[in-house]
């Protein structure tokens, strides 16, 4: 908002000239006076000026009078262009004639004319009175048109002699011509000549103790071939450039000539570079002067009072909605958005910043690049510039990523919640915190995927629109991560854009690894642009790549051969409908693996398959954990076709009786999970779920909205053929689980069925072993926990009544009420005598 303090003038001067140009002509009610403003004047303080003069003095638009500044002349002359019929254009205070008055006089603007009359009768020529001026002398006495100071010489052709006689390699002609494409003029080139007469070592190096044309003399003579020529640098920063200022008696840039304009800003107090002026002629910085509220314009793009940080056709625009251009980079060749992308060396941001300067951080001592100051001017580093403060919407520490209107710091998750951040989009007109330009993501992500799913014509190939509508479900944040922060996935994108023909699980599987693919993948199978894959295909990849990682060929073969003939061929043949689901490949990726480290183990000890014995195998079981048991089939197999002598190992024995937790720490676990708000929803309903009812996390993790049947106050899931009610509070963390699969939590917008635990990834349930893996952190173990509860339960309800609730098979539930015999007073004298008899490795 602007300063109430400040007068109207300073703070809206286009429309408070707007209101006093068509109050003096009735005909600018027509014109658009705001555009002609931005036209003729590019600088607000002439606004501000011109608008605080014509609220003074308004009869200067109508009068004629040719007082005040000349941007009185210039509005008049655009008004006039633009339809105006009754302004008058100032005429000259010493002729009276309607002329561009360019001078000043007596407190009176004059023309040029005017003005250079005035100049020659102050200047009389030194030798004869003449007031025809024509130049000045070596000791600035003026000197007429009949005698000029450089007298009979033609200061050109000596310039030129001057330069050949050098050690440059050039002639005097074409050091004529370097001469005249610099500077045309006579009193130039006799400047030019007086300087290199003064200072004989200006083309070698000292460039900077003479004139600014030295600079564009020097480049002159080296694109004609000179040798030894240099062009100056800037004595304070060492840049190639032009060299206009004067800093300490040395030519220097406008950057270095204004950093020695050192004075303490007005607003922070801080001793800095003058960044600009108040209205009250005051100094500032350039930070101080960017947070002036009446430097603030309306934004283009945005339409928002902000700080226009670039100039555009339509006005400018803020830092917000600034489009860096993109161009390739001349200092690391990637094509980026750039600084200077209309040059010839263009820089990126990446290598702009490493650019910066270097010094001592004031906060740390180590030596880095300066990204910040001390009130004092010391400098500090990125880390110590901005140190973490309390956040004033979450109370935590946490480094500024925004501030309120009344200047509280926020934290970047409280900053991205609150109102000040959240703007309109100018494309969808959606109220949210904007990406860039004016955008919101969902706009942003749109436009980006055009891009990098479109070939070299910029059109998207039809095959690749439901990839693009697939990718329009995603969180956009998410996605525009994909493009801009992950190459991986761009380059999967972009490897799209340049196929030929439809996209399918093949042409992903060429393009980059399972990790790196997985996600993109789920998404297309959730949004149907791809068809849904078991993982035989990922279990066939892996076991190519497991099998060949076993040094002998003999049992590669064999292996192979198993592979194929035993487990892949089981999961080939599952009947219609049934997937090879994850636990499945899992179970054979232990096996396989345990009979690769069996034959690598067999190979380190100078064996092979063919030759090994019982007590060999019998060692290796013995020396590892119960799971190498698992190569059980694959010895029986190889026995039988002939590649080993007869071999075996134990099948894996379940004792579920012993394996178990105790009663009390089970209703422990179950009270800790009604009451403990603290651990996820998600976390807390399965838990329930395993302790109270036995179900399995394979079963758990693929329940749906479809299995909750709503009865209004009480809440049944169908677990079996009959559905069965749930408590309180289960009741109502399952129903948060519906609702955050039917809101805007979900992960993306799906058909059914509509997974409770859903995964990572788009359309997929939790992974078991994920979800089990959760359970145990927070203190479950799912598979002693489930045998207690299913323990319990055959102790007090009958086989039929557990396969129609908990969905067992009825035999399940007798095996149950038999092991759940005695589970009572004497459960521990049973369990502890079936410890001893349980056999040992």
């Amino acid at each position: 908002m602007p300063d109430p303090e400040l007068p109207r003038s300073a703070t809206e001067p286009e429309a408070v000239i707007s209101e006093i140009v068509r109050s003096a002509d009735a005909a600018c009610e027509r014109v658009d006076v705001a555009a002609v403003l931005r036209a003729a004047f590019r600088q607000r303080p002439q606004l501000r000026a011109l608008a605080e003069l014509l609220q003074a003095s308004p009869d200067l638009l109508t009068s004629g009078r040719p007082e005040g500044p000349r941007a009185i002349e210039r509005l008049i002359r655009a008004l006039r262009e633009a339809g105006a019929e009754q302004l008058v254009l100032p005429r000259c205070g010493d002729c009276g004639r309607e002329r561009p008055l360019t001078g000043l006089g007596d407190g009176a603007r004059i023309c040029s004319a005017c003005s250079n009359r005035r100049l020659w009768r102050a200047n009389p020529c030194f030798i004869c009175g003449s007031t025809t001026l024509a130049g000045r002398d070596r000791a600035g006495r003026p000197r007429c048109r009949a005698h000029p100071p450089w007298g009979a010489t033609d200061p050109d052709r000596e310039l030129a002699k001057l330069i050949a006689a050098g050690p440059f390699g050039i002639s005097p002609e074409t050091a004529q011509q370097a001469i005249r494409s610099v500077e045309r003029t006579r009193p130039g080139q006799l400047r030019l000549l007086w300087a290199l007469e003064d200072i004989p070592g200006l083309l070698t190096g000292r460039g900077v103790e003479g004139p600014p044309k030295i600079s564009a003399l020097a480049q002159a003579l080296i694109d004609r071939g000179a040798h030894g020529v240099v062009v100056p640098l800037c004595p304070f920063c060492r840049r190639t450039t032009v060299l206009k200022q004067r800093r300490d008696g040395l030519r220097c840039c406008e950057t270095c000539r204004n950093e020695s304009k050192i004075a303490t800003c007005a607003v922070c107090r801080r001793v800095r570079p003058i960044g600009g002026r108040r209205y009250d002629g005051q100094p500032v910085c350039g930070t101080c002067r960017q947070h002036d509220p009446s430097n603030h314009r309306p934004c283009s793009v945005c339409g928002e009072m902000r700080f226009r940080q670039s100039r555009t056709g339509d006005g400018g625009v803020c830092a917000a909605c600034r489009e860096i251009p993109t161009a390739l980079c001349a200092t690391c060749g990637a094509r980026r958005p750039c600084y200077f992308a209309a040059t010839d060396a263009p820089k990126c941001l990446p290598c702009s910043a490493k650019e910066r300067e270097e010094a001592t951080c004031a906060g740390c001592g180590n030596h880095r690049r300066v990204n910040n100051r001390t009130a004092t001017g010391e400098p500090l580093c990125a880390n110590c510039g901005n140190r973490p403060k309390p956040c004033a919407g979450c109370g935590g520490i946490f480094r500024t990523s925004g501030r309120t209107p009344e200047g509280e710091p926020l934290c970047q998750t409280c900053w991205a919640k609150h109102p000040a951040a959240h703007r309109s989009c100018t494309q969808c007109g959606s109220v949210e915190r904007l990406y860039r330009n004016g955008q919101c993501a969902a706009c942003a992500r749109a436009a980006d995927l055009r891009e990098v799913l479109s070939s070299t014509g910029g059109l998207v190939r039809p095959e690749l629109e439901p990839v693009f509508q697939a990718l329009l479900k995603p969180p956009p944040r998410t996605v525009l991560h994909w493009i801009h922060k992950v190459p991986a996935r761009r380059a999967v994108l972009k490897a799209l854009a340049t196929e030929h023909g439809p996209v399918t699980h093949e042409i992903l599987d060429r393009f980059a690894t399972a990790p790196t693919i997985e996600y993109l993948r789920a998404a297309l199978v959730a949004a149907g642009a791809l068809p849904s894959r078991d993982d035989l295909a990922r279990l066939e990849r892996w076991l190519a790549k497991t099998i060949a990682c076993v040094s002998s060929a003999e049992e590669r073969r064999i292996l192979r051969n198993y592979t194929n003939w035993q487990p892949l061929r089981r999961l080939r043949s599952l009947p219609a409908g049934q997937l090879a689901t994850h636990g499945r490949a899992e179970t054979v990726r232990i096996e396989i693996r345990n009979v690769a480290r069996l034959l690598e183990w067999l190979h380190d000890g100078g064996t092979t398959l063919a030759a090994c014995t019982q007590d060999q195998v019998d060692a290796w079981l013995a020396d590892g954990p119960t799971t190498r048991a698992t190569v059980r089939a694959f010895l029986l197999w190889a026995s039988r076709r002939g590649h080993s002598r007869p071999l075996t190992a134990p099948v894996i024995g379940t004792y579920f009786a012993a394996r178990i937790i105790g009663r009390d720490q089970r209703w422990a676990l179950v009270r800790r999970l009604v009451h403990d708000e603290q651990l996820q929803v998600a976390d807390r309903a399965a838990g329930l779920l395993l302790l109270l009812f036995a179900q399995p996390v394979g079963r758990i993790s693929r329940l749906t909205t479809e299995h909750v049947v709503n009865r209004g106050d009480l809440l049944a899931l169908k677990l079996g053929r009959v559905p069965v009610e749930i408590p309180a509070p289960l009741d109502d963390l399952i129903r948060q689980l519906v609702e955050r699969r039917n809101g805007r939590a979900a992960t993306i917008p799906l058909e059914e069925p509509k997974w409770l635990f859903h995964s990572i990834y788009p359309g997929q349930p939790i992974d078991p072993h994920t979800l089990g893996r959760r359970l145990k952190a927070i203190g479950v173990p799912p598979q002693l926990a489930r045998h207690a509860s299913l323990m319990d339960i055959g102790s007090e309800l009958p086989a039929f009544v557990i396969s129609r609730l908990p969905g067992f098979h009825q035999s399940t539930g007798e095996n149950w009420n038999r092991e759940s015999q005695g589970f009572g007073a004497d459960y521990a004298a049973e369990v502890g005598r079936r410890l001893q008899e349980r056999p040992s490795k």
